[in-house]
């Protein structure tokens, strides 16, 4: 696929995709990598328009410059989105909100401290980003460690056996300390990002570093 059919397609996905108004967005396409632009009304919007890239067959990468803003009647003091993050994370029994600390500054949020596993990390910015207000989220939480290098590879192969969508044979796997390094190909972009989310899935991931290349 060409790069303007690419654009054409991409476009179309917008389009359809709930939640998003496609006439503030803007569709670039060079070698295969597309750039999002122009500007959205919430961080929930700019999300949806992602994920509606992922799904097109050809993008080999996405360049993110959707800009949020927020109109007078959806912007609030950081005070208060400040506590309104403090009270959807305490309502959430599997974040353990306990051990995080937020930071609010016009109307970006980040979120630190020290998790045991990579879906209360997804689960917590998830969380956050569908709030009104809140332009960005900073996620700077970290995954504590706790089994060996040769543990935590052989965990992440298989997640990976698990994915039928996955071409594992074309993954390689490397371990230092609980950071994962994934090298080799895969058919899609949203290949690249399920390869990363199993990688997380995987007992002991405290980082993972994604250098899958995408070749159709």
């Amino acid at each position: 696929m060409d790069d303007q059919a690419l654009r054409h397609t991409v476009t179309e996905e917008l389009e359809w995709a709930p939640h998003v108004d496609a006439t503030r967005i803007t569709v670039d396409v060079q070698d295969g990598i597309v750039r999002l632009g122009g500007a959205v009304a919430s961080l929930a919007e700019k999300h949806a328009a992602e994920r509606a890239v992922w799904h097109v067959h050809g993008v080999r990468a996405l360049v993110q410059d959707i800009e949020v803003r927020l109109d007078a009647a959806h912007r609030h003091p950081d005070a208060e989105i400040a506590a309104r993050v403090q009270n959807v994370l305490r309502w959430d029994a599997q974040i353990p909100d306990a051990r995080l600390r937020i930071k609010v500054e016009d109307g970006i949020v980040t979120l630190m401290g020290t998790l045991d596993w990579q879906y209360q990390r997804q689960a917590a910015e998830a969380r956050v980003r569908a709030l009104e207000g809140v332009r960005a989220v900073e996620n700077e939480i970290a995954i504590r460690p706790g089994t060996t290098a040769a543990d935590i590879a052989a965990n992440v192969r298989r997640a990976f056996a698990r994915h039928a969508e996955l071409d594992a044979g074309r993954i390689t796997v490397a371990v230092d300390g609980s950071t994962v390094a994934l090298t080799g190909t895969v058919r899609s972009l949203l290949a690249r990002h399920r390869a990363e989310n199993a990688a997380w899935s995987a007992a002991g991931v405290g980082a993972v570093d994604n250098r899958l290349s995408v070749a159709p």
